[in-house]
């Protein structure tokens, strides 16, 4: 679902963001253990912020929007960038998924 966004800020450029958007995945294992991995903790990702720019750049599958979960960061910027704490945003797709359903406008899924 795609809503109005009032007082944050686009995850891709920090300008003033005109819309949220529902992430591909809305959730992210993680281990709280890495030595463990029989322990998970489901995380609940929230929506992205976007200016008009972005979202439509996001919506044609031109830019896509990454997450990075270091305990430092757990933000979203663009695939491929390097976060605050310098990790790579990864990008957020279920397995078995298209790159076109990927990148669908949530009105049209």
């Amino acid at each position: 679902m795609t809503t109005l966004a009032s007082g944050s800020l686009c995850a891709l450029c920090g300008e003033v963001a005109t819309v949220v958007i529902e992430p591909c995945r809305r959730t992210l294992v993680r281990g709280t253990d890495p030595d463990d991995a029989s322990f998970s903790v489901t995380a609940i990702l929230p929506f992205v912020p976007l200016c008009d720019e972005h979202a439509s750049a996001v919506h044609e599958g031109d830019r896509l929007v990454g997450w990075c979960d270091d305990p430092l960061c757990r933000m979203y910027g663009e695939v491929g960038e390097a976060s605050v704490c310098g990790n790579e945003y990864k990008e957020l797709v279920p397995s078995g998924r298209s790159r076109a359903a990927r990148h669908q406008h949530p009105s049209e899924r």
